[in-house]
């Protein structure tokens, strides 16, 4: 019987943008695969956070790339110096992920910038993570599956989504023992590579340590 972390209700009460309204869906597939990866509900604490912020509430699965050229310019300002060399990117996701994901992270192919972009709930990034994690998921529970369908997969699937946060959580980042000292700030920049959305994180963090037993 897998071990229940979370209840519908409480996911709602912890979702204090949405209230969740996917949780009757995405519960006991939290339910079933985080205790999969050591989790208990102390470290869900911190993981349900981090992941709560990255996936706005479990309803974006997919990086946005779908930026103005002024955007490009204050999210990326030494590779879009002027407007003149951002506006080719600006509201085209496909080009952009080849300028900034490619040559980097295992990306070779000319697509594979596109294909390898943030993805699931904890967005997994570049073609070496996603070719880490499909070996994990062939050794570990025998499931065969290349890096590119498992791309595809973990955008769209709650299932697959949740295997890729909770690897990228406690096996890529090995965050399971700091989750159980409570080191949340350490987490979010392990996570982040900074401290980007920190208060919104720590909100969760609070409601989660409120509402879930």
């Amino acid at each position: 019987m897998n071990a229940q972390l979370i209840s519908a209700e409480s996911l709602k009460r912890i979702c204090w943008k949405t209230g969740a309204p996917a949780a009757k869906e995405i519960v006991p597939v939290i339910n079933k695969i985080c205790p999969l990866y050591g989790m208990s509900t102390l470290i869900l604490h911190e993981f349900l956070a981090n992941v709560l912020h990255e996936s706005n509430e479990f309803s974006r699965y997919e990086e946005n790339l779908n930026y103005s050229a002024n955007r490009l310019m204050a999210v990326w300002p030494f590779r879009f110096k002027t407007i003149k060399s951002a506006l080719p990117y600006a509201n085209n996701p496909q080009l952009l992920a080849a300028k900034v994901y490619n040559g980097r992270m295992g990306n070779t192919a000319p697509l594979d910038g596109w294909e390898f972009r943030g993805s699931g709930p904890i967005q997994m990034t570049g073609k070496d993570n996603f070719t880490r994690f499909a070996s994990w998921m062939d050794r570990k529970f025998n499931i065969t599956r290349s890096e590119q369908e498992w791309a595809r997969l973990i955008r769209t699937d709650h299932e697959a989504g949740m295997h890729s946060a909770c690897w990228i959580f406690s096996i890529a980042k090995g965050l399971n023992d700091e989750a159980a000292r409570n080191e949340m700030e350490l987490i979010i920049q392990r996570i982040n590579g900074g401290y980007n959305g920190l208060m919104d994180r720590l909100r969760y963090y609070e409601l989660c340590k409120e509402f879930l037993v």
